[in-house]
């Protein structure tokens, strides 16, 4: 009977031992599952930014369908256009920088 117990024990913990290599070195170990978590981090805050850039777009979209100086605003600022008798003057944000410094 005291060889049954052992027996049994041996192949139990053989068991434990299998399952464990499996947890920490298999295909769905430990590290494998702390990558992913990483992942899912980053991919939150990549989706969490276009979503707000998403929210900026749309509120362009609605200002230039009700708006028309919403347009012609883009197109100055964003397209450089002008006017035929105008003259259009743009500030390099780098200038700003060093005239802040002074």
């Amino acid at each position: 009977m005291k060889k049954l117990y052992i027996l049994i024990i041996l192949v139990l913990a053989l068991i434990v031992v299998m399952l464990s290599r499996s947890i920490f070195f298999g295909e769905k170990n430990f590290d494998i599952k702390n990558q992913l978590k990483a992942e899912n981090e980053i991919q939150l805050k990549r989706n969490l930014e276009l979503k707000e850039k998403n929210k900026i777009l749309e509120f362009e979209i609605s200002n230039a369908q009700n708006s028309n100086d919403h347009v012609e605003n883009f197109a100055r600022e964003n397209l450089n256009l002008t006017y035929p008798d105008e003259e259009f003057i743009i500030f390099d944000e780098e200038d700003k920088v060093k005239d802040e410094k002074r």
